[in-house]
Protein backbone atom coordinates (compact mmCIF):
# COMPACT_ATOMS: atom_id res chain seq x y z
CA UNK A 1 0.00 0.00 0.00
CA UNK A 2 2.12 3.01 -1.36
CA UNK A 3 -0.74 5.89 -0.71
CA UNK A 4 -1.58 7.35 2.88
CA UNK A 5 -4.62 9.03 2.42
CA UNK A 6 -4.97 11.85 4.62
CA UNK A 7 -6.84 14.88 5.02
CA UNK A 8 -6.52 17.61 7.57
CA UNK A 9 -8.07 22.04 7.86
CA UNK A 10 -4.30 22.56 7.61
CA UNK A 11 -4.28 20.55 4.02
CA UNK A 12 -7.31 22.58 3.08
CA UNK A 13 -6.05 25.77 4.03
CA UNK A 14 -2.73 25.31 2.07
CA UNK A 15 -4.32 24.03 -1.02
CA UNK A 16 -7.25 27.49 -0.89
CA UNK A 17 -3.92 29.23 -0.47
CA UNK A 18 -2.66 28.12 -4.11
CA UNK A 19 -5.50 28.94 -5.71
CA UNK A 20 -5.25 32.45 -4.27
CA UNK A 21 -1.37 32.40 -6.11
CA UNK A 22 -3.49 31.19 -9.35
CA UNK A 23 -6.74 32.47 -8.69
CA UNK A 24 -5.98 34.78 -11.80
CA UNK A 25 -4.90 31.80 -14.35
CA UNK A 26 -7.81 30.05 -13.41
CA UNK A 27 -10.12 32.71 -14.62
CA UNK A 28 -8.16 33.48 -17.48
CA UNK A 29 -8.10 29.82 -18.73
CA UNK A 30 -11.99 29.06 -17.32
CA UNK A 31 -9.85 26.09 -15.81
CA UNK A 32 -12.30 24.09 -13.38
CA UNK A 33 -12.16 24.31 -10.16
CA UNK A 34 -14.41 23.99 -6.67
CA UNK A 35 -13.99 26.28 -4.02
CA UNK A 36 -16.15 26.96 -0.85
CA UNK A 37 -19.31 30.33 -1.20
CA UNK A 38 -16.82 32.51 0.69
CA UNK A 39 -13.52 32.51 -1.55
CA UNK A 40 -14.35 34.88 -4.41
CA UNK A 41 -15.77 37.33 -2.16
CA UNK A 42 -12.97 37.27 0.24
CA UNK A 43 -10.41 36.87 -2.82
CA UNK A 44 -11.91 40.48 -4.00
CA UNK A 45 -11.56 42.43 -0.85
CA UNK A 46 -7.77 40.83 -0.31
CA UNK A 47 -6.04 39.88 -3.25
CA UNK A 48 -3.70 41.99 -2.29
CA UNK A 49 -2.93 41.19 1.29
CA UNK A 50 -2.49 37.61 1.27
CA UNK A 51 -1.72 37.60 4.90
CA UNK A 52 -4.82 39.27 5.83
CA UNK A 53 -6.68 36.51 3.37
CA UNK A 54 -4.69 33.65 4.95
CA UNK A 55 -6.26 34.76 8.38
CA UNK A 56 -9.84 35.04 7.15
CA UNK A 57 -9.59 31.90 5.13
CA UNK A 58 -8.66 30.12 8.35
CA UNK A 59 -11.42 31.52 9.91
CA UNK A 60 -13.65 30.42 7.74
CA UNK A 61 -12.30 27.38 7.33
CA UNK A 62 -13.25 26.85 11.60
CA UNK A 63 -16.82 27.52 10.85
CA UNK A 64 -17.04 25.11 7.68
CA UNK A 65 -14.76 21.77 8.40
CA UNK A 66 -16.43 18.61 9.27
CA UNK A 67 -13.47 15.78 9.55
CA UNK A 68 -16.60 13.15 9.47
CA UNK A 69 -16.97 14.63 5.77
CA UNK A 70 -13.50 14.16 4.80
CA UNK A 71 -13.22 10.63 6.85
CA UNK A 72 -16.23 8.80 4.96
CA UNK A 73 -14.32 10.05 1.08
CA UNK A 74 -10.89 9.06 2.25
CA UNK A 75 -12.56 5.28 2.79
CA UNK A 76 -14.53 5.96 -0.22
CA UNK A 77 -11.06 6.69 -2.06
CA UNK A 78 -8.88 4.40 -0.25
CA UNK A 79 -11.24 1.25 -1.25
CA UNK A 80 -11.38 2.06 -5.23
CA UNK A 81 -7.77 2.76 -5.19
CA UNK A 82 -6.71 0.07 -3.49
CA UNK A 83 -7.56 -2.57 -6.53
CA UNK A 84 -5.87 -0.57 -9.10
CA UNK A 85 -2.85 0.43 -7.12
CA UNK A 86 -0.20 -2.90 -7.90
CA UNK A 87 -1.25 -2.96 -11.70
CA UNK A 88 -0.54 0.78 -12.02
CA UNK A 89 2.89 0.20 -10.46
CA UNK A 90 3.71 -2.63 -12.13
CA UNK A 91 2.87 -0.68 -15.58
CA UNK A 92 5.02 2.04 -14.69
CA UNK A 93 8.03 0.31 -13.31
CA UNK A 94 8.23 -1.36 -16.73
CA UNK A 95 8.67 1.72 -18.28
CA UNK A 96 11.19 2.34 -15.92
CA UNK A 97 10.29 4.79 -13.70
CA UNK A 98 11.28 3.88 -9.31
CA UNK A 99 8.02 4.59 -7.41
CA UNK A 100 8.92 5.50 -3.85
CA UNK A 101 7.81 3.73 -0.80
CA UNK A 102 4.86 5.91 0.33
CA UNK A 103 2.90 8.92 -1.80
CA UNK A 104 0.72 11.11 0.43
CA UNK A 105 -2.74 11.85 -1.43
CA UNK A 106 -4.77 14.71 0.24
CA UNK A 107 -8.14 14.08 0.10
CA UNK A 108 -9.28 17.81 -0.39
CA UNK A 109 -13.25 19.42 -1.20
CA UNK A 110 -12.01 22.17 -3.35
CA UNK A 111 -9.40 23.43 -6.24
CA UNK A 112 -8.40 21.62 -9.29
CA UNK A 113 -9.77 18.03 -9.58
CA UNK A 114 -6.27 17.23 -9.12
CA UNK A 115 -2.84 18.52 -8.03
CA UNK A 116 1.00 17.40 -7.38
CA UNK A 117 3.63 18.21 -5.34
CA UNK A 118 6.65 16.76 -6.11
CA UNK A 119 8.35 14.74 -4.57
CA UNK A 120 5.47 13.11 -3.15
CA UNK A 121 2.12 14.32 -2.35
CA UNK A 122 -0.63 15.48 -3.86
CA UNK A 123 -4.38 15.97 -3.70
CA UNK A 124 -7.57 14.44 -5.15
CA UNK A 125 -10.69 16.47 -4.83
CA UNK A 126 -13.34 14.46 -3.83
CA UNK A 127 -16.63 17.37 -3.73
CA UNK A 128 -19.19 15.69 -6.44
CA UNK A 129 -20.53 12.67 -7.28
CA UNK A 130 -18.44 12.64 -10.23
CA UNK A 131 -15.20 13.38 -8.20
CA UNK A 132 -15.51 10.05 -6.81
CA UNK A 133 -16.24 8.39 -9.66
CA UNK A 134 -13.19 9.68 -11.25
CA UNK A 135 -11.09 9.08 -8.03
CA UNK A 136 -8.46 6.52 -9.63
CA UNK A 137 -7.88 8.44 -12.77
CA UNK A 138 -7.43 11.15 -10.81
CA UNK A 139 -5.14 9.68 -8.53
CA UNK A 140 -3.01 7.84 -11.49
CA UNK A 141 -2.73 11.42 -13.17
CA UNK A 142 -1.20 12.92 -10.49
CA UNK A 143 1.17 9.79 -10.02
CA UNK A 144 1.97 9.84 -13.07
CA UNK A 145 3.21 13.14 -12.98
CA UNK A 146 5.52 12.73 -10.09
CA UNK A 147 7.12 9.80 -11.35
CA UNK A 148 7.72 11.14 -14.58
CA UNK A 149 9.11 15.00 -13.20
CA UNK A 150 12.81 14.91 -13.26
CA UNK A 151 12.64 13.81 -16.86
CA UNK A 152 10.01 16.48 -17.92
CA UNK A 153 12.39 18.70 -16.17
CA UNK A 154 15.31 17.72 -18.13
CA UNK A 155 13.59 18.02 -20.97
CA UNK A 156 12.74 21.87 -20.33
CA UNK A 157 8.62 20.82 -21.51
CA UNK A 158 6.00 23.44 -20.98
CA UNK A 159 2.41 22.95 -18.88
CA UNK A 160 1.00 21.76 -22.18
CA UNK A 161 3.42 19.55 -23.88
CA UNK A 162 3.89 17.83 -19.71
CA UNK A 163 -0.40 17.47 -19.74
CA UNK A 164 0.00 15.37 -23.17
CA UNK A 165 2.66 12.78 -22.34
CA UNK A 166 0.38 12.41 -19.13
CA UNK A 167 -2.46 11.68 -21.34
CA UNK A 168 -0.32 9.60 -23.83
CA UNK A 169 0.38 7.30 -20.71
CA UNK A 170 -2.88 6.47 -20.32
CA UNK A 171 -3.59 5.80 -24.06
CA UNK A 172 -0.49 4.54 -25.64
CA UNK A 173 0.21 2.09 -22.57
CA UNK A 174 -1.99 -0.74 -20.76
CA UNK A 175 -3.13 2.02 -18.04
CA UNK A 176 -5.72 2.40 -21.17
CA UNK A 177 -7.39 -0.55 -19.54
CA UNK A 178 -7.15 0.59 -16.30
CA UNK A 179 -8.22 3.72 -16.46
CA UNK A 180 -10.64 3.58 -19.92
CA UNK A 181 -12.06 6.95 -18.74
CA UNK A 182 -8.94 9.31 -19.07
CA UNK A 183 -9.91 11.25 -21.78
CA UNK A 184 -7.45 13.91 -23.96
CA UNK A 185 -7.09 17.34 -22.36
CA UNK A 186 -8.03 20.04 -24.82
CA UNK A 187 -5.30 22.43 -24.11
CA UNK A 188 -2.63 19.27 -24.20
CA UNK A 189 0.13 19.39 -26.86
CA UNK A 190 0.49 15.20 -27.56
CA UNK A 191 3.60 14.76 -28.90
CA UNK A 192 4.15 10.72 -29.18
CA UNK A 193 8.23 11.50 -30.42
CA UNK A 194 8.95 13.70 -26.99
CA UNK A 195 6.99 10.54 -25.26
CA UNK A 196 8.67 7.77 -27.01
CA UNK A 197 12.27 9.94 -26.27
CA UNK A 198 10.90 9.72 -22.22
CA UNK A 199 10.27 6.54 -21.83
CA UNK A 200 12.94 4.00 -21.31
CA UNK A 201 11.55 1.35 -23.36
CA UNK A 202 9.20 0.68 -26.57
CA UNK A 203 6.69 -0.97 -24.53
CA UNK A 204 3.81 0.97 -25.79
CA UNK A 205 1.24 0.40 -28.76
Amino acid sequence: MKIQFLHSKKSEKEILLEVYDEYQWYIDYDFPIVLPKFFKELYNKKKDNKKTFAKKLGNQLDRIYDKDIYQRKIIAAQKSWRKKEEKFFQIMEAFGFKPKEKYYCHTTLYGPQGQFKYPDSFSVRMSTAQDAKDSNTTIAHELVHLLIFNKVKKLKLNYEKTEGIVDLFFTKTELKKLFPYHGLQTTAIHDAKIFKKLCQTQQYN
